[in-house]
């Protein structure tokens, strides 16, 4: 068999040139299911790892990829598309993630998503200023988290809101999914125990400061 790339002799499952995978099976629904899992949720050994990099090693994801390397880990607009997606499958069962009600349409899910990925990277920029890390350096940052525990908390959020019926419960978990974040964001820098639990308060405060006066302003958000 002859690679349909390069043209080069395959032997075994991977061209030895370009690398391009080869299966010999027929299609079948097993297999269609698999690469259709593969292409859109990437839900594989690889897809796994940079959950796991990503919880054990925040730092290594994010500063990988300031430092300019590709490829190797997900990039944030990978991560972003799967979290996308999963959000997609969440509110398809049910109207609210960790008790954030979305209650006209699909796009008010993307608003809440993106709103929170820009006030954080705002947040961000300011407190780390010293840092010297510009405004795109901290949303790639908020991006990889942001996306992460979304990942993280579908699972969490999808039986809340299966089991539970009293909002304000699935808040305090809304709650614990920004400090999270914020916690994640901070051990992208060098810090002290005392310096980064102070940024974490900091950061939390001009959160939930923001967030208090969109709602205030605009009503619910």
């Amino acid at each position: 068999m002859k690679c349909s790339v390069c043209s080069n002799e395959i032997k075994a499952k991977y061209c030895s040139n370009c690398g391009q995978y080869y299966n010999d099976r027929r299609i079948n629904f097993t297999a269609f299911l698999g690469d259709l899992f593969d292409g859109v949720f990437s839900l594989e050994k690889s897809f796994l790892q940079n959950i796991r990099i990503g919880l054990t090693q925040p730092q290594t994801l994010v500063l990988n990829y300031w430092k300019g390397f590709r490829k190797f880990y997900y990039s944030p607009g990978k991560f972003l598309t799967i979290a996308s997606l999963f959000l997609v499958l969440h509110y398809s069962i049910t109207n609210d993630f960790l008790g954030i009600v979305v209650t006209s349409n699909i796009s008010s899910q993307f608003v809440i998503l993106f709103t929170n990925i820009l006030l954080l990277t705002l947040l961000s920029f300011l407190l780390y200023i010293r840092f010297k890390k510009n405004l795109y350096e901290h949303l790639v940052l908020n991006i990889y988290n942001v996306s992460l525990w979304i990942i993280v908390f579908f699972p969490i959020s999808l039986i809340l809101s299966l089991t539970v019926n009293n909002n304000r419960t699935e808040q305090y978990f809304y709650v614990l999914y920004h400090t999270l974040v914020v916690i994640w964001n901070s051990k992208a820098f060098k810090l002290t125990k005392t310096k980064r639990f102070l940024f974490v308060i900091i950061n939390l405060l001009m959160l939930y400061g923001t967030l208090g006066l969109l709602v205030y302003k605009y009503g619910e958000f």
